[in-house]
């Protein structure tokens, strides 16, 4: 901790731990999901000879693969966007209180899509929810199920452009000294909106 390290060496470090992290993820959430469809299908009786997956209940090793693969970018993109985010804060809560943005454009349409068909929004509502990268792992689900190998496909190449757009953003930031002037300029900030202690 007290030798000089360079600042895109610092950064290398925390890309590459959320590659790792991000693969961890997908990996956990797609042994999980093929546990789960493997007790639901082990439930048939095997004279039954019934192929979920013709069925459209589960997904082919195709759709495995998109479903994992679409997991992965998107939570790589995901902790790409929250190391841009933590690099202006100060401490480990200023990070949490930052990171803590990005929580309402995973969850509410990740919520909202679980009950609503996509195509049946308006256009403008249907462009929105394609342009956050983050519901791309619904919509995923949702195609595959159907037999939609397209729409997978093109959210993991969204994602991942998204990512590298993140990622460069990132790397330009790290390279200069934006960061120190944006917290300076913060901390102007919160002292001029601090009241003065009241004379007694």
């Amino acid at each position: 901790l007290t030798l000089p390290i360079d600042r895109m060496a610092i950064l290398f470090g925390k890309l590459s731990s959320s590659i790792i992290i991000a693969a961890i993820g997908a990996l956990a959430y797609m042994v999980g999901y093929g546990y789960m469809m493997g007790m639901l299908m082990g439930q048939i009786p095997q004279e039954a000879a019934i192929d979920l997956s013709e069925l459209g209940l589960a997904p082919s090793s195709l759709g495995y693969l998109l479903l994992g693969l679409s997991l992965f970018v998107t939570l790589l993109s995901a902790l790409a966007l929250a190391v841009i985010l933590s690099a202006f804060a100060e401490d480990v809560r200023g990070a949490q209180a930052f990171v803590g943005y990005i929580y309402p454009l995973i969850f509410v349409p990740a919520f909202a899509l679980m009950y609503i068909d996509i195509n049946m929004l308006p256009l403008a509502v249907r462009a929105l929810l394609y342009a956050i990268p983050f519901s791309h792992p619904i919509i995923a689900s949702k195609a595959i199920m159907m037999g939609d190998h397209l729409t997978p496909v093109f959210g993991i190449i969204y994602g991942f452009a998204f990512t590298m757009v993140i990622m460069y953003i990132v790397s330009r930031l790290f390279a200069t000294e934006k960061i120190l002037t944006v917290k300076l300029k913060m901390k102007g900030f919160r002292r001029c909106g601090a009241k003065p202690p009241e004379e007694v």
